[in-house]
């Protein structure tokens, strides 16, 4: 019987425990040793394709933007020098930027072209930051996104070659950004909770692909429906089969780039997100759709099913997260710590993770 209790321990040690998901103090740890090194994404290059565009980002308070100046594409203040208003709004095209309430003028680059009735340029300029580009991800900071990819067997899936961005998603959660991490990257839950996602997808056929800072999981495409599916998902499946040729053998892949950023394949889609951790308590998720050109433009329907099955799952993902994250307040609450097993190979990417976490923030945590 010991044996067995010591086993069933050290398969399950890495698990974190139940404090570090609801005391603020390892949130404001997490703040300081973790999440200023992080990954810092924002955005893809298609949402300013032409010379011009410019993407007013509302999960940063609309305080910046991307910008496409014709040498490159920048990350730009959109808060007037002058009087510190909000500029831009949404996205567009503009020759200049023009605050509203004086009319400063700036070109693309950020600097001040006038100031009306001022003597002299003031030469406030607005702050601009270079990006790096992966995969036409847009990242700031000074990761070496390069290496931390390095060995990803599935990069050339996420090609947005043709491809268009088409709409952008932004929802807040009541529980800690981890417990929404654990739920992406397990595939046990699907056949218990996801009635839709699990008819049109084949975790049976589950491969996983794990890096220093990254896990990627594919799972295989269900040909046939079972008769209880979702009307959701049923569409879905046959928009997926129509627009396929051949049919495709892949049902998604799920990728992760620690701790924030996750793109997902689907047939003739791709979505990024990335996290955003608001309070030990709070996360709010940014969601972003891109289709090919030809869907994008001529194929309403087929984007309006695929994303009613998306969302179908991630309300129910939803669901998940606040019953693990309420748990948790509760066992802690109580003062009890307690941890389960992992579900090999389903449970692989949640076991990846914890390894990575506990790499980087365990020193700080002891």
């Amino acid at each position: 019987m010991l044996l067995n209790q010591n086993a069933n321990e050290a398969h399950h040690v890495n698990s974190l425990p139940v404090s570090w998901y609801v005391d603020e103090s390892v949130y404001q740890l997490e703040l300081k040793h973790l999440f200023n090194q992080a990954a810092n994404y924002v955005g893809h290059r298609l949402m300013v394709k032409n010379a011009g565009d410019y993407h007013v980002l509302p999960w940063l308070q609309h305080g910046k933007m991307l910008v496409n100046n014709q040498q490159k594409i920048a990350l730009m203040s959109n808060i007037c020098r002058h009087r510190q208003a909000v500029m831009l709004e949404g996205h567009g095209n503009a020759a200049n930027i023009v605050c509203p309430l004086h009319k400063w003028t700036y070109d693309l680059n950020g600097t001040l072209l006038g100031a009306p009735r001022f003597n002299e340029n003031p030469c406030l300029h607005l702050r601009s930051e270079n990006l790096q580009v992966w995969q036409g991800l847009l990242f700031g900071g000074t990761r070496n996104f390069a290496q931390d990819l390095a060995g990803l067997t599935c990069i050339d899936t996420f090609n947005f070659d043709g491809y268009q961005f088409e709409s952008m998603r932004i929802e807040h959660y009541d529980f800690n950004w981890k417990t929404f991490m654990e739920a992406y990257l397990e595939d046990y839950h699907v056949g218990p909770f996801h009635p839709g996602l699990n008819q049109f997808v084949d975790c049976e056929r589950l491969d996983w692909d794990f890096g220093a800072q990254f896990s990627a999981q594919t799972v295989g495409f269900k040909e046939r429906l079972m008769q209880d599916n979702s009307p959701a998902y049923q569409a879905w499946h046959e928009a997926a089969k129509k627009f396929s040729n051949p049919t495709p053998t892949q049902g998604a892949i799920w990728f992760a780039y620690y701790p924030f950023v996750m793109i997902e394949w689907y047939p003739n889609v791709l979505v990024v997100s990335h996290l955003i951790p608001q309070g030990v308590h709070q996360c709010t998720n940014v969601t972003e759709f891109y289709y090919p050109e030809e869907i994008a433009l001529f194929e309403p329907e087929f984007i309006k099913t695929q994303q009613a099955a998306y969302f179908e799952t991630a309300i129910e993902d939803k669901d998940i997260c606040e019953r693990m994250h309420d748990g948790r307040r509760a066992l802690h609450a109580d003062g009890i710590d307690e941890r389960g097993p992992y579900q090999e190979p389903l449970e692989a990417g949640l076991a990846h993770f914890h390894t990575w976490y506990r790499q980087h923030m365990e020193s700080y945590l002891a």
